[in-house]
This record gives structure tokens, sequence and C-alpha cells, in this order.
């Protein structure tokens, strides 16, 4: 997927083994579904363009997919079912992946050659369902 100009960080978010026959896709900061794509039960792996830069507050993430909440908090959604797009089904969810706080390390490597964070989270919940709510992930630095 492309990103804006300016967009100096890529996320490779994996949903690890989502239900099989499931629409999911990015929503944007309208809750557009974005990328959509239909789960075989296999990883999806989204890549999510973005942005880290500096405000009056402090390092930031910014962009088309980036949401906040109060201050701080900032996250972006994997739609599932219904919220994805998807007509004629009982899903309709979204899980919401919190962003890390900006380290100097991310910061300098998002001013040079480009940040890439992975983290991925299991697809499916404890009942068979597609993944919702908050889901915690590891952020770790990849490779550009």
């Amino acid at each position: 997927m492309a990103g804006a100009a300016g967009d100096n960080v890529t996320l490779k978010l994996s949903v690890l083994a989502p239900p099989k026959g499931v629409h999911h896709s990015l929503q944007d900061k309208d809750s557009t579904p974005v990328d959509g794509r239909l789960s075989s039960g296999k990883t999806i792996l989204f890549e999510i363009p973005i942005r880290l830069e500096e405000g009056k507050t402090g390092w930031r993430f910014l962009g088309g997919f980036v949401r906040t909440e109060g201050k701080t908090r900032r996250f972006v959604y994997v739609a599932t079912g219904g919220q994805s797009g998807q007509d004629g089904t009982v899903w309709s969810r979204r899980a919401k992946v919190d962003l890390p706080e900006p380290t100097p390390a991310m910061i300098k490597a998002a001013q040079s050659s480009g940040l890439v964070l992975e983290a991925s989270y299991p697809g499916t919940d404890a009942k068979g369902g597609p993944t919702c709510a908050t889901v915690k992930v590891d952020w770790k630095v990849g490779k550009t």
C-alpha cells in the first residue's frame, strides 16, 4: 500500500491464523475499510504507512490510519466482518492495536532511512471468532 508524502514509518502488522472466510481490513480515520482481504486461515500481513514527527509535546505517530485517544494514546484498527465491509456475516468487529511510545532509536531510524516496526497477534479468539477489542502486541524494530 502506498503511503502519503512524508511517511517515514512502515508498520508490518501480522494477523496470525484468522478464522477462514472472514474479511479483514484496515480502517482509516473515517472508519472506511482499506486494503481488505478474505481470510483463508493463513497469516494476513498489513503494511501500514505512517509518519513519526515532532510536535509541541514531543514525538508522535501520525497518518491516515493513526487514531488517538486522550493526549498520548495512538493506535490503529483492524476491522473484521461487517466493520470491514463484508455482507452476510455474523461478525462485525475490530481490533485496536496500540502503537509504542517512540524511542530515540525509532526517531533516529525514521529520520534517516525510514523505520519499520513489526508486530503480530492471534487472529482467532477463544470462542473461534475474529479477535477484537484491544490486543496486546510487542512492537519490534525491523529491517527496511
